[in-house]
Formats: C-alpha cells, sequence, structure tokens
C-alpha cells in the first residue's frame, strides 16, 4: 500500500554545503538564523544524480521496451511559468478545480493560469523570495519565505490578503480548509492560522535532526484533522482547530552509527484514501495506518522522498532507485514491482484510470498498468526534465516540465 517517490538528488553537493557551512564554527546555534536549517537539510538532499547545470542525469543506457504500447493523448500543453527555480526544494505547483498556481524563476512572481486553455488569469509579485512553494485553500493562495513570512493572495485576483510573520524558513506549500491555514516551518513546527486575518490559533514543535532532507512533505487536511510528516521520521495527526495531538506514528527509527546513516524524514508525501493514511521516510518504511486512531496496519522497507499515489486497491510509489512500487492498502503485500526504469530520475508517480504515469529526467513519461505493473505506453511531449510531483485532474495528469510547460495527458482507452 504505500509507496513512494524519487531520488534523493544533491547528494554529494549536500555534504560539501554541510562540511562549508560548519568550517569554522564552534557549534550549528552559532550560524543564525536560517543556517542551522540549511545544514540540517543539506546532509542528504538533493544531490548524486544532477549535472552542473541542474538538470537529472540519466544514468539508464537506454529506454525499457514496452510490452504492448497505447496511445497516449495531449489533451493541454501551456506555459503556465517562466522556468522551475534554481535550488531546493523545487516549489510544487497547487492545483484548485480549473486553475493551477506556478511560481515563477526568481521565486517571486506567481501565476494563475486556466487549465483549460492556459489563458493566465493574474499575475502577482512579492517582495521575498518564495522558499515553500504554492498552497491553496480557503480562496487563497499561500506562499512560505526563506524568511519566515507566510504570504495569502486572494485566489481570484493575486491581491495581497494578510502577511504572518513565523519564526523559520518555510519549505513546503501551506494548506488551507475550514477556515484553518496549516504551514509547516524549517524549525520543527507546525501552525495553524486564521484563514480570514493569519492570526495565530495554535502551534506544535518536534526537535529537528542533526541532519535531514532539505525541503518537506506539506502538511495534509483530512478534516478534522491536520496531518504532517516532521523530520525525525514521525507522522503525526492533530485536530485541525485546536492542535490537540490525536496521534503520534513513527514512520521508522534511526539506525546506524553516524548521522548519515541514522538520517530519516518523512519528506514522503502522505496521502488518504478509503479511511486510511499511508506515509514513508526517507532511509525508512512505508506504512498503512487508520485515520481516525493511529493504529499502524502495516508497515514495509522502503525508502522514498517524495510523493504517494493511491487508487480504490493500491498505493503506489517511486523508491529513492527509481523502482516503481505497488502495495496492496489492506496488507501491504508488494503486489507489483517495476525495475526498468531505474537510473532516469523519475518523479512521483500519478494515478490516472487503469494506469501509473511517472515522469523523467529526459522529458519521457511511462505509463504502466496499474493492476500488473507492465510497461505499456510512452511519450515525450518535450525534451525538458520533469522535476516535480505530477497531479491528477478530472482523469487528466498534469507534469510541468523544467521549463515551464504544463502538458496535461490521457491514455486514450
Amino acid at each position: 500500500m504505500m509507496q513512494t517517490a524519487t531520488r534523493a538528488p544533491l547528494r554529494l553537493l549536500a555534504l560539501g554545503l554541510l562540511a562549508v557551512v560548519l568550517g569554522g564554527c564552534s557549534t550549528v546555534s552559532d550560524l543564525g538564523r536560517g543556517a542551522v536549517r540549511s545544514v540540517n537539510q543539506a546532509g542528504e538532499s538533493v544531490a548524486g544524480r544532477l549535472t552542473a547545470a541542474g538538470t537529472p542525469e540519466i544514468t539508464a543506457k537506454k529506454l525499457p521496451e514496452l510490452a504492448s504500447s497505447i496511445k497516449i493523448d495531449v489533451l493541454t500543453e501551456h506555459r503556465v511559468t517562466d522556468g522551475t527555480p534554481d535550488g531546493y526544494p523545487k516549489p510544487q505547483p497547487a492545483f484548485v478545480d480549473d486553475v493551477v498556481y506556478t511560481l515563477g524563476k526568481s521565486r517571486r512572481e506567481v501565476f494563475a493560469h486556466r487549465l483549460g486553455d492556459g489563458k493566465r488569469l493574474w499575475k502577482q509579485r512579492i517582495d521575498d523570495p518564495v522558499t515553500g512553494a504554492v498552497g491553496a485553500g480557503d480562496g487563497l493562495v499561500l506562499l512560505g519565505t526563506g524568511n519566515g513570512d507566510l504570504v495569502a493572495l486572494d485566489a481570484a485576483d493575486g491581491k495581497q490578503r494578510w502577511q504572518a510573520p513565523l519564526e523559520s524558513e518555510i519549505l513546503a506549500p501551506p494548506a488551507a480548509q475550514d477556515g484553518v491555514v496549516v504551514v509547516a516551518t524549517g524549525d520543527g513546527h507546525l501552525y495553524g492560522l486564521a484563514s480570514a486575518d493569519g492570526a495565530r490559533k495554535w502551534s506544535v514543535e518536534r526537535d529537528v535532526p542533526t541532519l535531514s532532507l532539505r525541503g518537506g512533505s506539506a502538511p495534509l487536511i483530512a478534516a478534522p484533522l491536520a496531518l504532517h510528516g516532521f523530520a525525525d521520521g514521525h507522522l503525526v495527526a492533530v485536530d485541525l482547530h485546536t492542535g490537540r495531538q490525536v496521534w503520534d506514528v513513527a514512520i521508522v527509527q534511526p539506525r546506524g552509527r553516524t548521522e548519515l546513516e541514522r538520517l530519516v524524514d518523512a519528506d514522503c508525501q502522505p496521502v488518504v484514501q478509503g479511511g486510511a493514511v499511508f506515509a514513508g521516510a526517507y532511509q525508512g518504511r512505508v506504512s498503512g495506518i487508520e485515520l481516525a486512531s493511529g493504529t499502524v496496519g502495516w508497515a514495509r522497507e522502503l525508502s522514498c522522498d517524495s510523493a504517494l499515489a493511491a487508487d480504490d486497491f493500491n498505493v503506489y510509489g517511486v523508491d529513492t532507485d527509481d523502482r516503481v512500487v505497488a502495495f496492496d492498502q489492506r496488507s501491504g503485500a508488494v503486489y507489483w514491482q517495476q525495475d526498468a526504469l531505474k537510473g532516469r530520475h523519475l518523479t512521483a508517480p500519478a494515478a490516472v484510470g487503469s494506469y501509473i504515469a511517472v515522469g523523467d529526467g529526459e522529458g519521457y513519461v511511462h505509463w504502466l498498468r496499474a493492476d500488473d505493473g507492465t510497461l505499456v505506453g510512452r511519450i515525450r511531449p518535450t525534451k525538458d526534465a520533469f522535476l516535480l510531483a505530477p497531479q491528477v485532474q478530472g482523469g487528466i495528469a498534469y507534469f510541468l516540465s523544467e521549463s515551464g510547460h504544463l502538458y496535461g495527458l490521457r491514455a486514450a482507452d
């Protein structure tokens, strides 16, 4: 059942950054605001298989053969941003109904486009660079900055509604529902703010490990709960309106002697399906958890750092070695595993009807049968890399390329 996510890019670069940042410093706390988070999140971040230009380096020798071939339709193709910003985390777009909200290459401009025809609805510029991608809900577009400010724009016209200062940089997209904005910060806090004016309603705090992945899973709202995976490998559920902890589940426990060996982080974006939440962690496990009680139904070894997908039967993910895996939702048994795409720098999976779709670093989107994992389709709408998790809206899988083009894809059958 649970599954996950993409690889751990930038590993070597992150370790080099860690050494530079720590050089000459007696303690981590001496580094000042923001630097501690950079150290925490640099340790095994997004490196290893990127070129100097920041695009994925494909290590697979050739494209795998298809067992059969299905027709893939490109239903839409629109440019919705001027490109994917450099640095990590990469800013995910937000989809609400028939509108997509994206961040510009400078991290200071926000765009709203209609999905159907690509028409730009508005463009807004903000003062500080956005680190926390784009969140949306309750009629707001939500942006987190490296200075720890949460900026709320009106989803209809892009005008600023309010701005709330928090204590640390915001690295994951905020979420909003039922009058509450939920936002996570790099220092281990989860906040609940009023959607109307940004007033603080509650906060939850957890210790941040010495090393963790830069970035983080986005808070997930499954009313009346707010869920979040923390850098210590725990998934925590709190009451959306009060912040009262309802349950706390350790997705993974640190193992090993060194800080790198013990590095765990619940960065795998959880998914809720059928009264259960499925969550995973880097160098850890994937677990199926009863949403109401926090009871763990099953857990399976899997290292992930990106989003999971689910349909009515299985949970799907891509592990850090680019293996696509399907887990049975009830038992956690591995239903199938597809190894033919290893080395292609895959995105998170998208569950689209009877198929699973994953993009790669060369602009291909691969289609697998959801029932057995067989590779049955391939399309290359662009030569630009797909780096971000796809989104499924109305039975269409949307993939955003590195150059800022959004492709809406669907299997013809």
